[in-house]
């Protein structure tokens, strides 16, 4: 008689018909065993899972120390007069200004400034920017965020905008600081070659916008923080102007799509205290032993020698005559100073070894 069997579960469970009962109790602790662990690996996997999710999307600053690593490699940073430390750009020309390469964008808080630059995640969001008549145009650090810190003028189918001073310095923005743009290019991608700079009489022709104003929202990451909302011109006289509809884009959009904000801001969202080595690091230690951890040499070095050390002569191999014990060796002394009488028996000029023989 056939006799048919059930079909194989996915696990790879052990079959226990056949078996002793000691040997079907050992079989199901190791089916609980095997179970337990699959059960901890998955929970794990979805921990870590979890984790790596909520590092990559909190990527707010907390410090002014946060931007040192990522600005390093893109320019330098320097100690300027009252305004302490300040980051400069690498490889620009000396007419070189902020805020003009680039374009404008309308979102939710504002204009925003987007740019190519490889720092602007930073240096056009957080911070100010300031003229140093030695270092010319540096960037001070600052935590909040906005859009753009700029100060705006606008009149006689003009907008222009300046760099803001840092809070709590009292500078006068004034013509020199501004660039103009007409109202019917200002959604266009700029350059400086289509900017108009330190043109007094188009400032006069201006009058300035301050309508900046602070608040909590979401911006960059998941936890609320306190950014500038600086809406500058209005929206309906840049329609006019242009022709096109003005729509408001999503400022959290613009943010993930900046350049540099991923690299840029991922040195803030790793924690605060890092283990000291992994678990395929840490050294493994003998039963019943502590581990050793390897220390760093703190002593330094002896010195080299200057002069390699001269090798000894090796001894002097003695001759049949001299082993046969009837010849001593020469006193070197006796050679160097000859006795007085034979000074005057030889000849002048001939040594002992070369007397004359009688024939």
């Amino acid at each position: 008689m056939m006799r048919l069997h059930r079909p194989q579960c996915v696990w790879p469970w052990i079959s226990l018909r056949g078996e002793e009962p000691n040997e079907r109790i050992v079989v199901k602790r190791i089916n609980r065993v095997f179970a337990i662990g699959v059960a901890t690996s998955l929970a794990l996997g979805a921990t870590n899972a979890r984790a790596s999710v909520e590092v990559s999307a909190s990527v707010s600053v907390h410090a002014e120390a946060d931007f040192y690593a990522p600005l390093t490699p893109h320019g330098e940073w320097l100690s300027v007069g009252s305004y302490g430390r300040c980051w400069r750009p690498a490889s620009l020309a000396v007419e070189w200004r902020p805020y003009c390469s680039g374009h404008w964008v309308w979102t939710d808080c504002g204009w925003y400034w987007e740019s190519d630059e490889p720092w602007a995640w930073a240096c056009y969001h957080y911070g100010s920017w300031v003229y140093d008549p030695v270092y010319f145009w540096v960037w001070v650090p600052g935590i909040e965020w906005a859009p753009a810190w700029v100060s705006w003028r606008v009149g006689g189918g003009y907008i222009g905008w300046a760099p803001l001073p840092p809070p709590g310095v009292r500078v006068t923005v004034a013509a020199p600081q501004f660039v103009f743009v007409q109202t019917h290019s200002f959604t266009e991608p700029l350059r400086p070659s289509a900017l108009v700079v330190n043109n007094t009489t188009i400032f006069n022709q201006t009058t300035v916008i301050n309508n900046i104003r602070h608040e909590t929202r979401t911006v960059v990451g998941t936890a609320p923080q306190k950014v500038a909302v600086n809406e500058g011109p209005g929206t309906e006289m840049v329609q006019k102007a242009t022709g096109k509809p003005v729509k408001a884009v999503p400022v959290r959009e613009m943010v993930q799509r900046t350049p540099g904000v991923s690299q840029g801001l991922r040195t803030t969202s790793e924690p605060r205290t890092k283990p000291s080595a992994s678990p395929a690091e840490r050294p493994k230690a003998t039963p019943g032993q502590e581990p050793r951890l390897k220390t760093e040499r703190t002593t330094p070095p002896a010195p080299k020698e200057k002069f390699a050390p001269v090798p000894e002569r090796p001894p002097r191999e003695a001759t049949p005559r001299e082993n046969s014990g009837h010849f001593a060796p020469p006193d070197p002394r006796e050679r160097a100073a000859p006795a007085p009488e034979d000074r005057q028996a030889r000849p002048a000029g001939r040594s002992r070894d070369h007397a004359p023989t009688n024939s």
